[in-house]
């Protein structure tokens, strides 16, 4: 079985901890002894600032930010344009004797400002 959930327009986020990516929720369904497999994928990220700019995405379950985390920054410190930067994260995430909730989430890195202008997606693959 697979989930999937998409964004629509231009998303921003200038936040200095993790918030969430309006339209990438996914419940996931109880199960034992079985890890669903979670894909952010961000294809076309970027991020404005003056102080090496980025952002930082991850996947919260019911609310608990995972550890494992992806990451863009530039290499000049204040970028004459600010190119995309794909970014993937990929995390697995065991099944609960309950339904979970899984919610992609971002900030901008140094207080940077982070654009999404084409789709991302959330998708989670289980058996």
């Amino acid at each position: 079985m697979a989930l999937y959930a998409q964004t629509s327009g231009s998303l921003s986020t200038n936040a200095s901890s993790f918030t969430a990516i309006q339209g990438l929720t996914l419940t996931i369904p109880e199960g034992v002894g079985t890890t669903a497999i979670i894909i952010l994928n961000v294809p076309m990220p970027y991020a404005q600032g003056t102080d090496y700019p980025g952002g930082t995405f991850g996947i919260s379950v019911n609310g608990t930010v995972s550890p494992v985390a992806a990451s863009f920054t530039y290499n000049e410190q204040a970028p004459s344009s600010f190119g995309r930067i794909p970014t993937t994260l990929v995390v697995g995430i065991p099944l609960a004797n309950a339904a979970q909730t899984i919610q992609a989430v971002w900030y901008g890195v140094r207080g940077s400002t982070v654009m999404l202008d084409s789709p991302a997606t959330l998708t989670a693959i289980m058996d």
